[in-house]
């Protein structure tokens, strides 16, 4: 992971979580172990960019290199104002975009262009310490289908402790997303108080507002050797992020709330 945008970066190198913070790159590992990498990581949510990312190499990416994207959109719609080269003025109409850009190291047809989603999430024990979390192409399917779960439930994922872990029926880094349980009073508490007090650091973690920093994730790890085509969408200009209300929950609710919710289903 590269980042010069002064957060941390959660990376999922070779199904091994990392946490880079500026030049320091520290191991995530098992409770009560110094050298044994954890196998899942316990988070919580923060914000999402609900629109899909974009960065593209012109040379593709090279393991351990610094070098900023040719390329990158924060909001899939087009370049980002301090993209170094765009390539066109929309993201749907770059030739880089297109299904078939680039063949994969198996044969099989992909994109030059990389997607991903960046979340913005805060391990369970650490929640006013917020991280930059990029969701890989292979993984966004499964990250629709976890937050329709939450949806349908009328759960907001800043309130609940989800378990990030890895698919190893696949050999590309990809990742699974289940609820564990609801945060707890005092964790609420840092919660609210984080999504106030750092709003301006996780606006740039997710790249719903402009600035001149942005973090990459290798893209030709992150791509399975078959996706699904996707359809060119129109260019539509982005909404801002609505800010969210957070509403007073009596005891009993929450009670009645974790005797219903099955968050295995």
């Amino acid at each position: 992971a590269v980042t010069v945008g002064g957060f941390p970066v959660i990376s999922i190198k070779g199904k091994v979580f990392h946490i880079q913070r500026g030049d320091e790159r520290e191991l995530v590992t098992k409770t009560g172990t110094d050298d044994e990498p954890a196998s899942a990581l316990e988070v919580v949510i923060l914000s999402v960019n609900p629109n899909k990312s974009k960065v593209f190499y012109n040379s593709g990416f090279v393991e351990g290199s610094v070098a900023k994207p040719t390329c990158y959109s924060n909001d899939g719609i087009a370049p980002a104002s301090d993209a170094e080269e765009p390539q066109s003025k929309k993201c749907n109409v770059c030739p880089h975009n297109q299904w078939g850009s680039r063949i994969t190291e198996n044969g099989g047809k992909g994109k030059s262009c990389g997607d991903s989603m960046r979340l913005c999430v805060a391990p369970a024990g650490m929640i006013n310490d917020p991280m930059l979390l990029r969701v890989p192409a292979a993984t966004l399917k499964t990250l629709g289908q976890y937050g329709s779960q939450l949806a349908k439930r009328g759960v907001e994922p800043q309130y609940v402790v989800t378990k990030v872990g890895f698919d190893y029926n696949v050999a590309h880094p990809a990742l699974t997303f289940k609820a564990m349980r609801f945060v707890e009073e005092e964790e609420l508490t840092t919660v609210e108080s984080t999504l106030t007090d750092e709003a301006d650091i996780i606006d740039q973690i997710t790249g719903v507002v402009e600035k001149p920093s942005f973090s990459v994730e290798p893209v030709a790890e992150s791509t399975p050797a078959v996706e699904t085509v996707e359809k060119p969408v129109e260019a539509k200009k982005p909404k801002p992020a609505p800010k969210k209300e957070v509403k007073e929950v009596e005891e009993d609710e929450v009670d009645d709330a974790l005797a219903n919710l099955d968050f295995d289903d």
